[in-house]
């Protein structure tokens, strides 16, 4: 009897002392949730969040606001209000077709940013869709050309738009669609966004499609270029844009639901058209342009 007194206490020493070692065993920390962000958003994100608390945030406008970054922002609110509360990790994609691809594979649970209903329907069978972020007929673009690029901003009308060349991407079939059926001087294709940029800023395409920005004068700068948009002349894209969430990422169904519960929320709090208002994204400047992909 004596030699189990002796022995027991020693167990119990070796049991504790295989969990304080062992975070696997009873104590094991939640995976944290992959979340994808294309390469230049997380870059403007990180700079536009600097050291802020994401989840309190109530302001979205400042340095580096734009639609996508604070897709980020109203992504993460609404899955912290819809009940998540795992870690999240950003893993960084160079195109929006590498999104799709790493969804459809489950290697992550879903996209930061918003992406066309017409794309998601592809892959409709291994996503869940959220509620529209961006209603069909809300998505506005601006031409974003050179500041010395005389030719392009002297269009006022469809047909001045029909002489000059822009680049886009045919993974972006929104956009792709819409300046086909422009009958552009030319059109070029590209993978990605940055691609897009430096082929404007090198003289070879007069202009791109980019939302209008939160700046005074509606520029936007990437990578020290500087572009602006032809004034008084706008393109709406036709669709809606939702969040996406992988059906074979563990615990999909509960992450959607938590996902659509906040993003009502935040609908109902006003905080998703104050983002994209003071984002630039929404702007009451342009409201007078002229929407030439509406004309024939």
């Amino acid at each position: 009897m004596s030699n189990i007194s002796a022995i027991i206490p020693r167990v119990f020493i070796i049991v504790a002392m295989v969990i304080a070692y062992c975070p696997a065993v009873g104590f094991a920390e939640e995976p944290p949730l992959i979340i994808l962000v294309p390469n230049d958003v997380l870059a403007d994100y990180e700079e536009f969040i600097d050291s802020r608390d994401v989840l309190s945030l109530t302001e979205y406008d400042g340095e580096s606001s734009r639609r996508d970054v604070v897709e980020v922002a109203l992504l993460q609110q609404a899955l912290h209000l819809g009940g998540v509360d795992q870690r999240i990790r950003f893993s960084e994609v160079d195109s929006y077709k590498r999104i799709l691809v790493e969804m459809r594979g489950g290697r992550a649970v879903m996209a930061a940013t918003s992406s066309w209903l017409i794309d998601l329907q592809e892959i409709e069978g291994e996503v869940y869709l959220s509620n529209a972020i961006i209603e069909d007929g809300e998505f506005e673009a601006g031409l974003y050309t050179l500041p010395n690029n005389t030719t392009a901003l002297s269009a006022k009308t469809r047909l001045d738009v029909r002489k000059l060349s822009a680049v886009s991407s045919k993974a972006w079939k929104i956009d792709w669609a819409t300046l086909r059926s422009m009958n552009l001087r030319r059109l070029e294709n590209t993978v990605t966004w940055l691609s897009m940029v430096r082929m404007v800023n090198a003289g070879r395409i007069d202009f791109l499609l980019a939302p209008f920005q939160v700046t005074d004068d509606l520029s936007l700068t990437v990578e020290s270029v500087r572009l602006v948009p032809i004034p008084g002349i706008k393109i709406g894209l036709k669709g809606s844009r939702h969040f996406a969430v992988s059906k074979s990422y563990p615990g999909a169904n509960e992450i959607f639901e938590a996902l659509n519960k906040g993003l009502s929320i935040l609908e109902g709090r006003g905080a998703i058209k104050k983002a994209y208002l003071q984002s630039g994204f929404f702007n009451h400047k342009v409201a007078s342009w002229v929407n030439i992909s509406l004309l024939e």
